[in-house]
């Protein structure tokens, strides 16, 4: 047997059989604490959501489907009024999954909602295996087993599902036929060479919805500063027997808890979504860029990047709700008019800018963030430096009561597309 280190950790789905083999299982169900029952909505489920118009019983300021999917044919929610005069259209041919801008660390950013984990504490990582002929661990893909596919063992159909996984290397001997493990109990029953690697952010579900697109359109772009953003890579993969799609969003989008006692537990990062109540008192989202955290709400945590300066946070996140402070408000250019009026009837502070502050080359970055003393938009001289912006998680934990950050009962599974001007992707 190979030492533990080199060994993968048990599934939860494995780990629940074995209790159930022990005589554990009554005693376990027994013990469930009372209260809604989690669901995993993913990719799949969100495009059924749209074509259904349903809402997500989110808990307070219920999500709807459509501000993360747009079905063909329909407006894209911030390419549409309030935010532009025209409605732009996703293309006709195919579902898309939305662009939704954002700030992170006092940077532009985008990110998409791929899945929503209602009523879910945690997130663990899955093992994803991938055949090798030899392992290396300074380049563990270099002896990949031509054209074989990699296999994982839980679908989203389980509610032990999860998009975030920990590539594990399985060394099968030279001339293995491709197609010889379809299924991760057959490469345990065969007892091969198993080593850990890093992790992948892959969610299964179906390719026809891509990133959106408005009709005429090329490339996927962040919506405010029409920048270009990365677009996920697909493929296949061995699921219990049968192929099955993903897209896979590479391997630097997500960290993970490596202690003994929380190993495999995927860190989240908060995701601050500006909100002022409505008539009934009620938290409604403004529409406002969200600020996208590094770790959990409280944590001081230094952005964790890679090599080549892509996020490692983001990947998983847990939504509050920001009321939006007294006197605070939004760059909203000129040319935005619609949006101001709309903002504006919402009781928000909508500052005139200097004609010329619109008009300077770094505008584009600030639209729509979020300032303390919006005055500071009227400075020629002075901004941006002079504007208090609530563009990070230090900036919004510090400013703000803890009574104004309404935590939301969900995760999202929520990749990061774009950061400080660079696209990401696999």
């Amino acid at each position: 047997m190979l030492p533990s280190s080199r060994r993968p950790p048990l599934t939860a789905l494995s780990l629940l059989a074995v209790l159930l083999s022990l005589g554990c299982g009554a005693r376990a169900v027994d013990e469930v604490p009372p209260g809604p029952a989690p669901r995993i909505w993913t990719l799949r489920h969100l495009r059924d959501q749209v074509t259904s118009g349903r809402a997500l019983p989110a808990g307070p300021g219920a999500f709807a489907a459509t501000a993360w999917v747009t079905a063909r044919g329909q407006p894209l929610p911030q390419w549409s009024p309030p935010y532009h005069r025209q409605a732009r259209h996703q293309a006709p041919d195919r579902d898309g999954f939305n662009i939704l801008p954002a700030f992170s660390e006092g940077r532009p950013a985008a990110f998409a909602v791929l899945e929503v984990w209602e009523h879910v504490p945690e997130v663990w990582v899955q093992p994803w295996y991938v055949l090798v002929t030899r392992y290396d661990a300074a380049q563990p893909d270099a002896h990949r087993l031509e054209g074989a596919l990699p296999v994982v063992d839980i679908g989203e159909d389980s509610v032990f599902y999860s998009p975030f996984w920990e590539l594990t290397y399985v060394v099968v001997p030279e001339g293995t036929p491709p197609d010889r493990y379809t299924r991760a109990v057959d490469l345990y029953s065969a007892g091969l060479p198993m080593y850990r690697g890093g992790g992948l952010l892959a969610p299964l579900g179906p390719l026809d919805v891509p990133p959106a697109v408005a009709e005429g359109g090329g490339a996927p772009l962040r919506p405010l500063s029409g920048e270009e953003v990365g677009t996920p890579a697909t493929g296949e993969v061995w699921l219990r027997g049968r192929r099955v799609t993903y897209l896979d969003f590479g391997t630097r989008a997500f960290t993970w808890s490596t202690k003994a006692e929380r190993y495999g537990v995927v860190d989240e990062a908060a995701l601050y979504v500006f909100a002022l109540p409505d008539a009934s008192g009620r938290p409604v989202s403004l529409g406002l860029p969200a600020v996208l955290g590094t770790g959990p709400r409280g944590s001081v945590r230094r952005a964790r990047v890679s090599d080549s300066g892509a996020p490692r946070f983001g990947g998983l996140t847990r939504p509050h709700l920001a009321l939006l402070p007294p006197g605070a408000g939004p760059f909203v250019p000129s040319e935005l008019a619609l949006l101001k009026a709309s903002l504006r009837e919402r009781g928000v502070t909508v500052v005139d800018a200097h004609p010329t502050v619109e008009h300077l080359a770094e505008a584009k970055d600030y639209v729509l963030r979020v300032a303390l003393n919006p005055e500071c938009f009227k400075d020629l001289v002075g901004f941006p430096q002079v504007c208090r912006w609530m563009d990070s998680q230090a900036a919004v934990e510090a400013n703000l009561e803890p009574s104004a950050l309404l935590p939301q009962d969900v995760l999202f599974t929520s990749p990061m597309l774009q950061f400080d001007g660079r696209k990401l992707g696999p």
